[in-house]
């Protein structure tokens, strides 16, 4: 019910007060306004109150946007509003997997996931949303378009890739932005990260850190939740 406030971005915006403060996501938002510059249009799956989609939408990008809370949802669509930036954005209320279908989600904020035992989320907090594959709902590239995709779903990130194996073969190859975490988590997700390696992998696609080195890997890396994967045969630098 709190009035919106100005974030360091320099947007109005409501949402949790990690929003608010200095140090949130530099690395990774001073990456991706770098990917923005390059890129024609951007799909956010898992976009919670809207951060990257309003980042997006400040340069210009056409951008479609995943969430299947519903009191996010309505924040999010509010953070469009307050910013006047709600032309030229989709909005589809539902989350992303490997099957279309109805599936319960527990928590409402950040941390709400498809997997029952993610991040404490409190049983009661559960509700059922609708689910959808990326490979159903988002329109192949044209040849000379540039896709850019952060994919942030608290633990389904293997499966919700699973559900768009033909994006990841499209031509010219999106640009991935990937949070996944490899360590600390619970039996529901381990092993997921390297899955999502390999399935980029045989793509295709090479694989960086982003973090202040911009780091290359073939495999998750300790204490690193972010990674750009981009195709093989062209260098992240002439990307962007």
């Amino acid at each position: 019910m709190k009035p919106p406030k100005k974030t360091p971005l320099g947007f109005l915006m409501k949402g949790p007060s990690y929003l608010f403060h200095d140090n949130w996501e530099v690395e990774e938002i001073k990456f991706f306004r770098q990917l923005l510059s390059k890129s024609h249009r951007f799909i956010n799956v898992g976009a919670n109150v809207g951060v990257y989609v309003l980042l997006a939408r400040q340069s210009g990008l056409a951008a479609t946007a995943f969430e299947p809370v519903p009191q996010t949802v309505q924040f999010l669509l509010q953070n469009l509003e307050i910013n006047s930036l709600t032309d030229q954005v989709t909005v589809i209320p539902a989350a992303v997997s490997d099957a279309t279908g109805v599936e319960t989600i527990y928590g409402v904020g950040t941390g709400a996931s498809l997997l029952k035992d993610w991040g404490n989320n409190p049983k009661s907090l559960a509700q059922r949303v609708p689910v959808v594959c990326l490979d159903d709902v988002i329109k192949m590239p044209n040849k000379n378009e540039q896709l850019l995709i952060l994919v942030d779903v608290e633990g389904l990130e293997y499966k919700a890739l699973l559900g768009a194996k033909k994006l990841i073969a499209a031509w010219p190859r999106p640009i991935w932005i990937v949070e996944t975490i490899s360590e600390g988590t619970e039996s529901a997700q381990k092993g997921s990260a390297n899955e999502v390696f390999s399935l980029f992998a045989k793509a295709g696609y090479s694989a960086k850190c982003i973090d202040p080195c911009m780091t290359p890997t073939d495999g998750p890396v300790r204490g690193v939740i972010n990674y750009v994967f981009f195709c093989e045969e062209q260098s992240l630098e002439k990307i962007i």
